[in-house]
């Protein structure tokens, strides 16, 4: 059996037992059996790393190692192997802290809590952050101090505090600024602009993302430049320019494919599988749904499969299969419950909610709709919360 024939059967296998039903299990077989060359060129470049990290060290604490280990860790994390990256930083932390490398250490803790966040662990990662923060302050290190900022807020922001995250945001903008790092500038811009997008200020996300997309081309940077790119499909999406939206994410999904950047090829797979689904166009749906779960599988992010899940459940809603969209998107409940992420969580009660409509359970429907309403309503989503009223208004007197 091959490598592709293995991960393929672990998609199916770890589906719960509503999925495995033949017409989901089929569908993704279909779809997945093919990885791209992308994801399948990944494991030569781990074996590569494996053998460069077993005979390339000393085994003793030399500050030479101690900088293969962070490049080794870096290598793994910028093509989404974050399990092997935060083992490896966890080892060069060990190393860096014995030889009194206080600079590197920082580093090191900083990007062990970028990882920890991409799994959900926000406790684990905010600790992490606030770490590196301290040793950045005592280096006298600003820009270090900046990145570490920056990083705490995406955490608040995948927890749903908008509030610490803007501020978060605008205090590593500040920071940047002052010491000239435009990347820092672009990315914390960028998040901004995230933020502006769900609260419903489209405009203002479009010119900011824009601005960003330029400064990360100016800095040659290829993964700022893709998920700008995504960033910006996501916004023409809602602004229902769907030309627009589908020429970024190709754009966007050439860089993430050329780089290796798994994550964000995973996104913009489910970016185009949104897309497709509002224009009706089912026949792709489900290949970049199941291309989309593998890669989540393999870099371990639950949101992310939440996502899929979610997705799969509006396809299988549209075609009528009412068992097994259920299921799916109970799945998609069950983990964004568990990982505590309050948009996905909305959405996904907004997408149960047309379910029960489309199934005639006005009262099921209507509890779902509130669910998602409020939940929209406490993070500021004003264009999502505006859907679901006129929802809610469509079912009528209870």
């Amino acid at each position: 059996m091959s490598k592709e024939d293995v991960n393929v059967d672990a998609l199916i296998r770890d589906l719960t037992d509503f999925q495995k039903e033949v017409e989901v299990e089929g569908l993704l077989r279909a779809a997945a059996e093919e990885r791209s060359p992308a994801e399948q060129g990944l494991d030569r470049i781990e074996q590569a790393l494996e053998t460069f990290k077993s005979f390339g060290l000393s085994g003793k604490d030399d500050p030479g190692d101690l900088r293969q280990l962070v490049n080794i860790g870096q290598t793994y994390e910028r093509l989404s192997h974050l399990r092997k990256a935060y083992e490896t930083y966890e080892e060069a932390l060990t190393v860096a802290d014995r030889l009194g490398e206080t600079a590197t250490s920082a580093v090191l803790l900083n990007r062990m809590g970028r990882v920890l966040s991409r799994w959900g662990r926000w406790d684990e990662a905010l600790s992490r952050l606030g770490r590196s923060r301290r040793l950045y302050e005592k280096l006298g290190d600003e820009g270090g101090e900046a990145r570490a900022v920056l990083n705490r807020g995406i955490v608040l922001h995948e927890q749903g505090n908008y509030e610490a995250a803007t501020a978060a945001y605008r205090e590593a903008l500040e920071r940047a600024g002052r010491t000239g790092n435009s990347k820092i500038v672009a990315n914390a811009s960028n998040s901004l602009a995230v933020l502006a997008t769900i609260q419903g200020d489209f405009d203002g996300a479009l010119a900011q993302y824009r601005v960003c997309l330029g400064i990360f081309q100016e800095a040659s940077d290829e993964r700022g430049m893709a998920r700008a790119y995504q960033n910006l499909g996501m916004v023409h999406a809602d602004r229902r320019d769907w030309n627009a939206a589908m020429d970024c994410y190709e754009r966007g999904f050439g860089i993430a494919r050329e780089n290796g950047f798994l994550d964000t090829m995973a996104e913009i797979y489910l970016g185009r599988a949104e897309l497709l689904l509002e224009l009706g166009d089912l026949s792709m749906v489900a290949l970049c749904c199941a291309r989309a779960r593998d890669i989540f599988r393999r870099i371990e992010d639950r949101l992310g499969e939440a996502d899929t899940y979610r997705l799969l459940g509006r396809l299988f809603t549209v075609r009528g299969r009412w068992t097994t969209a259920l299921g799916l998107l109970q799945d998609s409940l069950r983990l964004n419950e568990e990982y505590a992420n309050p948009l996905n969580l909305a959405e996904t009660h907004r997408d149960l909610g047309r379910l029960h409509a489309a199934t005639g359970h006005a009262t099921d429907a209507r509890a779902a709709f509130e669910a998602a309403l409020s939940g929209f309503r406490r993070l500021g989503a004003k264009v999502d919360a505006a859907q679901v009223e006129r929802l809610i208004q469509a079912l009528g007197n209870p």
